[in-house]
This record gives C-alpha cells, sequence and structure tokens, in this order.
C-alpha cells in the first residue's frame, strides 16, 4: 500500500487500510511455506520461528532478504529523540505497565473485528500470564538503552513480531481448520470452531496495527492523565517518535502513524467509532485478563479491579466486553491520583521524588514477577538498565 502522506488523518482511507496487510512480509512468509511440506499448515508456523533463528547463511533467500530490507532505518529517524523516547518508558514503567493492563490491552478487545484473530491464535486467551509476560518483555527490550543501535536487540524484535503477523495472515487463509464464512458481524455467543469472514478485512490489515500502536500510545497518555502522571508535552513528542520507528519496522505504511498527540488521538477515535462493538472473542480476551488479575492479587487488592476497568476505559467499552460493574473501591482514586501526583512531580529535576517514583517501580515489578514465578524462574527478566 502506498498511501498519500497527508498532514490531517481523517483524509486517510481507512476501508482501503483493511484490505492491506504487509505485502514485503507476507511476500517472504509465503515464499518460505512453499519450500515447506508439512501434514497440517499449523505445525507451519513454529517451523518459522525457528527458521528466523538461523544464521542469515542458512535462512532461506526470501526470509533472508526480508529481514535484510525491513532492518534498514528510515530516513527521517532522529537518534535523540528515540533515546529519549526509551527514557520516557523506562522513567515510567510501573505506571506503563497499569496503562497496558487496565486500558492497551482491553481496548484493543473491543476492536469486534481484529480481535477475532487474538482469539484465533489463542494465546491471550489460552495462555494469558505468558502472553502478558511476552509483551512486557517486548517493551522492556526495545526501551533498553541502545536497543536500536549495533548489537542492540529492539529490529530483532520488532521483525520478529512482523513475521508471526504474516504468519497468522498466511495460516487464516491456508489452514483447513479455518471456516471462511460470509457473515458480515463477528459472532455474538461462542463458537466451536475458527471462523474469518472477508467482510472484517484482512487478518491483521493495516488499520489493526496502527490502531494497536496507538493503545501503546494516547491511550497509554490519556491513562497517566486519569491517573495523575505528571509530564511535558515534549516527552510525548519523543515518545511518539519512538513508536513511529516501531511501526516503520512493523510495516505499518508511515502515512499512517500519526506525528502528533492531537492527529493520535483524532485516528484513535476514528478507528474506535468503526470497529468498536460487543463480541464472543472480545469478551472472551477480557475474561482472561480479568481471572489472570484474579489469581496473582490478593483478595483485598482484587476488589479494585473492576472499578479501576472502568475508571480508565469508560463504562460503554467495558460493556461491549463485558467487564464487571464498579463498587465502592471507585472512590479511592481520588487519593490514588493525588499521591500519583506527589510521586511524580518534578521527577526528572527532583532526585528525592525520582528515587521514590523508582522505588515503588521497582518494588511493584518485583513483586509481580515473585508471583507469577512460583519459586522458578521467572517467564522475563528485567533488563539490567531496569533493575538497578
Amino acid at each position: 500500500m502506498s498511501l498519500v502522506n497527508p498532514p490531517v488523518h481523517h483524509l486517510v482511507d481507512l476501508d482501503r487500510c483493511r484490505a492491506v496487510g504487509d505485502p514485503l512480509a507476507d511476500g517472504a512468509v509465503a515464499a518460505y511455506f512453499a519450500t515447506v511440506e508439512v501434514e497440517h499448515p499449523g505445525a507451519l508456523f513454529g517451523l518459522l520461528v525457528q527458521h528466523t533463528k538461523l544464521a542469515p547463511e542458512d535462512q532461506v533467500a526470501p526470509i533472508r532478504d526480508f529481514l535484510a530490507a525491513a532492518a534498514e532505518p528510515p530516513v527521517w529517524i532522529d537518534e535523540a529523540s528515540l533515546e529519549r523516547g526509551q527514557d520516557f518508558f523506562n522513567l515510567w514503567v510501573a505506571h506503563h505497565f497499569s496503562a497496558m493492563y487496565l486500558s492497551s490491552l482491553p481496548s484493543s478487545y473491543a476492536a469486534a473485528k481484529g480481535v477475532q484473530v487474538l482469539h484465533m491464535t489463542s494465546r491471550l486467551r489460552t495462555d494469558t500470564e505468558r502472553r502478558l509476560n511476552e509483551t512486557a518483555q517486548f517493551l522492556m527490550d526495545i526501551s533498553a538503552p541502545g536497543a536500536f543501535g549495533p548489537g542492540g536487540v529492539a529490529i530483532d524484535r520488532i521483525l520478529h513480531i512482523r513475521l508471526m503477523h504474516a504468519a497468522v495472515r498466511w495460516l487464516i487463509a491456508n489452514d483447513p481448520s479455518v471456516d471462511h464464512v460470509d457473515s458480515e458481524a463477528p459472532p455474538l455467543d461462542s463458537t466451536d470452531g475458527f471462523s474469518w469472514s472477508a467482510s472484517w478485512g484482512t487478518p491483521v490489515n493495516q488499520e489493526d496495527l496502527v490502531g494497536t500502536l496507538l493503545t501503546f500510545t494516547v491511550v497509554v497518555y490519556d491513562f497517566f492523565d486519569q491517573s495523575g502522571v505528571l509530564y511535558d508535552d515534549a516527552q510525548i513528542d519523543d515518545h511518539l517518535h519512538l513508536w513511529r520507528v516501531i511501526g516503520h519496522h512493523l510495516g505499518i505504511d508511515p502515512a499512517l502513524v500519526p506525528t502528533t498527540r492531537a492527529e493520535s488521538t483524532e485516528l484513535r477515535d476514528r478507528i474506535w467509532h468503526r470497529q468498536h462493538a460487543p463480541s464472543a472473542a472480545g469478551a472472551a480476551m477480557a475474561a482472561a485478563l480479568l481471572a489472570q488479575s484474579r489469581a496473582h492479587m490478593p483478595g483485598p487488592a482484587w476488589k479494585l479491579m473492576p472499578a479501576a476497568f472502568r475508571r480508565y476505559l469508560g463504562d460503554e467499552l467495558c460493556d461491549m466486553i463485558d467487564l464487571p460493574p464498579t463498587n465502592w473501591t471507585r472512590h479511592l482514586f481520588a487519593l490514588m491520583t493525588v499521591a500519583t501526583k506527589a510521586t511524580t512531580h518534578g521527577k526528572r529535576s527532583n532526585r528525592a521524588h525520582a528515587w521514590l517514583s523508582e522505588r515503588i517501580g521497582h518494588a511493584l515489578m518485583n513483586g509481580v514477577l515473585a508471583e507469577m514465578r512460583h519459586g522458578e524462574r521467572p517467564p522475563f527478566a528485567i533488563p539490567t538498565h531496569l533493575a538497578r
């Protein structure tokens, strides 16, 4: 797809974007799968994962050529802004994870067409904890100092995800266990099998890709505003630049990725207005997320969760994905917001505040990991720059 680069995103044809996946990655994956024969198409997914770990000289030409081309940085990259964007994540790491859990992920479940892919791949529904850990690890890896430089891991992590997206598109098109239906609307009732309708667009299409990117940018900033995190506009500009670079390597058309918070908000609202609707898949994803929190949080603290989702998502969105009603704990959030403002005010310039906020974030992350590991090795490790 080659969109005209518009100065305002209401000019972008989102219907057209739903019909486009990622031609470069899709071509490489199709060529790779054409060289491999297995009894069931689903087994090809694991083979592709293993293949990407091979040395370049041992990879088939389509995958090797794709990885080399897709790793090229955009001509407009600003290294200093990119690093400051990483700093913004690291400065508020615990708040970013709270936003991911309470706002970014559940808001994406309300996208009734796009969430069908998550439901079909099952990872967030049946292996919620591991998938959340992988998402957290991805965010920390791409935000580590030097991650985009020589020897850094960011581009490798991003391109791995990009190839997985292409593999999912290929499998939905070619796996005989997927029933291709004519239904216009995603089902409201659970079904035993897997189905896909052409009316939903291409799986993991350009609109869904940029919509997901927006859940890790403007949705996070709105969460910060509601929860009392204090920051400045320059930090937002840098963080958006970081995600523009990520979007470039994910195969999102650069013309589709907003460059300002105002554009991001406008595009997010357009996509939500078009795509948010009730669906059985969205409710299943939300139920898995809620069950995961209940399994790991002590009883008194878990009572905060329904009110937290309602506060940060709003009643309309929560009702779409069948999240429970709020309760008396909603009255506690005003005090929590005051406390957050107190601990984040002047964090960059006030060492005492920085020390307190970083210790709180460190303790929270360690507590989550300790609860999840159950005496075993944690599913992911906090990078050195965050565990310090």
